[in-house]
């Protein structure tokens, strides 16, 4: 059973680098351009001589874009998956063979990220040889915590819904507004046990664009920050597979 799951693999890789990837591309090439026009940015911006604020103003440009790419990627990491497949009955030609569901979609969700991973990695080299220097590791490292978060969650939603897109991008608004309250609280001096109790109950999504500096830079980040992000994804894909494992297709 394993072997005619891997036999997959080249497919689901494929897939995803063609479909979900190119989509995050170009939505985050879009992005760039409109961050450039809003903040004024000019092609002088990427002389070799600029000064350093304006090398400055590049990392800042590159963190905004990155932290956009893996949202967007992980966000897309599910598309296509469970909750596709089970509407247009896929599910049923899949696995009318001896293909278990459970390693189908954990492997097409992996790879997912190895994608994202990679896409990601090639854009940044470019990136660092044509504009600015970036961590290459730093970039795939952040992008791979971003799938295991974010995409997690992306991948449970979609086991349990066919809306799992709005619903997650609800949901990262939801946490980003949260994080601008909580954060202008806490500025003023107020805030509560209640008010930093409601950001656990939703996604990570604003460490996650606040870790995107440090990755970026190479810098060593406190494992205490990385553990709500990373127990969170771990608990979405966990639920996600036992789910898959309980709940029947075609269904």
């Amino acid at each position: 059973m394993k072997a005619r799951t891997a036999a997959y693999a080249g497919v689901q890789l494929g897939d995803y680098l063609t479909g979900r990837g190119l989509l995050a591309l170009m939505l985050t090439a879009l992005a760039a351009w409109g961050y450039g026009v809003v903040n004024g940015l000019t092609l002088s911006v990427f002389d070799p001589s600029a000064s350093m604020e304006t090398r400055e103003q590049l990392q800042q440009a590159f963190d905004v874009l990155l932290a956009a790419f893996a949202l967007v990627a992980a966000a897309l990491s599910a598309q296509s998956l469970v909750a596709r497949h089970r509407r247009r009955r896929y599910d049923r030609v899949l696995f009318s063979n001896a293909v278990s569901p459970v390693r189908y979609y954990a492997q097409g969700f992996v790879l997912a990220g190895l994608g994202s991973a990679l896409l990601g990695a090639a854009a940044a080299e470019v990136y660092a040889v044509a504009v600015h220097p970036i961590s290459l590791a730093g970039t795939a490292a952040y992008l791979v915590l971003a799938w295991l978060s974010i995409g997690s969650l992306a991948f449970l939603l979609s086991v349990l819904t066919p809306w799992h897109t709005p619903v997650l991008i609800a949901l990262l608004g939801a946490d980003l507004a949260v994080d601008r309250l909580v954060t202008a609280l806490h500025s003023d001096g107020r805030g509560g046990a209640a008010i930093d109790l409601a950001q656990y109950l939703l996604p990570p999504g604003h460490v996650i664009v606040a870790l995107a500096s440090s990755f970026s830079r190479g810098l060593i980040v406190d494992p205490r920050v990385l553990a709500w992000p990373v127990v969170f994804g771990i608990l979405a894909l966990v639920a996600a597979l036992l789910l898959l494992r309980r709940r029947p297709f075609g269904t």
